[in-house]
């Protein structure tokens, strides 16, 4: 499959380092969302703050690339579904439920976001279900039910609620992976998609932020500030890198960075943090991944 879709064999290792590179990056972003929302910023304000930093870059890009933004009906009203299930709910979500959770758990959690997107899939005659498949869908159940148990992942008596969110989170993601396959316009691309649900995004959040007076102050710039810029960047950056791995090596080997987003986020957690996790949590971890694998599609011509 690398050897077909991405060139010459010889270009392999550069598609893993760059595969690599993009998990651990983008699993690092939930460390950095965690840092962001330490001092007390508001989640809805971060995510506007977030949605506006997208907004103008991706923006730019399109300036400087020569591709216009296409504002028909229908595409506005992608841009908004868009920009509302991949932005403003589940960044606002997020960073909610990181103010009550460890980061590899939350992580856990948004990696059952292709086996939602498999059964919303189904539900829309888009994908099909196999036993397998079933079986991947169970396993990722197991491991949320484990992950919700009293004390499993951190004392309190409301920890059921904020791994509902966590949930929630990956509906809404899966949600929005369905609105791109059924929905998306003609002459939307990656970058104009970008531009356009972060444009969306952004105007959906401002009513909530003006509302609950939870814009975000980055003066001092300390390390919350500091991680709410970074974050902004990383996001976008492993996007762009993740759309030019599927156009390169195709889907199927572009899909492994979910692995790897799961287990560097685990790690950046335990590392940075110093969060430790009981047995329960790992049992759910290898659940969770065992049915990420069951649920992706297989490579019919796999490279050694």
């Amino acid at each position: 499959m690398i050897a077909a879709s991405g060139g010459a064999r010889g270009g392999a290792a550069f598609l893993w380092a760059v595969l690599i590179a993009v998990g651990v990056a983008w699993g690092g972003s939930q460390l950095l969302s965690k840092i962001a929302i330490s001092t007390g910023h508001d989640p809805a304000g971060v995510t506007l703050l977030e949605t506006v930093i997208a907004a103008v870059i991706t923006t730019l890009a399109c300036v400087l690339r020569g591709r216009r933004l296409p504002l028909s009906r229908g595409s506005v009203v992608f841009y908004i579904a868009c920009g509302f299930f991949g932005a403003a709910l589940p960044g606002t979500l997020n960073y909610t439920t990181l103010q009550y959770l460890p980061v590899g758990i939350v992580s856990i959690l948004i990696a059952g976001v292709p086996m939602m997107t498999l059964l919303l899939g189904r539900a829309t005659g888009r994908e099909r279900l196999t036993g397998l498949r079933m079986l991947g869908i169970a396993m990722g159940a197991g491991a949320v039910a484990m992950i919700a148990l009293p004390d499993a992942a951190v004392p309190g008596v409301g920890q059921a609620v904020w791994v509902m969110l966590g949930l929630t989170v990956a509906l809404s993601y899966a949600i929005e992976n369905i609105l791109i396959d059924t929905a998306a316009p003609p002459g939307t691309d990656a970058l104009t998609l970008m531009a356009g649900m972060s444009w969306a995004g952004m105007a959906l959040l401002l009513p909530l932020v003006w509302a609950r007076d939870g814009w975000v102050d980055l003066t001092p710039l300390g390390n919350a500030e500091l991680a709410i810029l970074a974050v902004s960047v990383v996001h976008l950056v492993c996007y762009t890198s993740f759309v030019w791995l599927v156009q390169a090596a195709g889907p199927v080997f572009a899909a492994q960075v979910g692995y790897l987003v799961t287990i560097s986020a685990v790690f950046w957690g335990m590392t940075i943090l110093g969060e430790r996790h009981a047995q329960i949590i790992w049992i759910a971890l290898a659940l969770m991944l065992a049915g990420m694998a069951l649920v992706r599609p297989r490579d019919p011509d796999p490279d050694p």
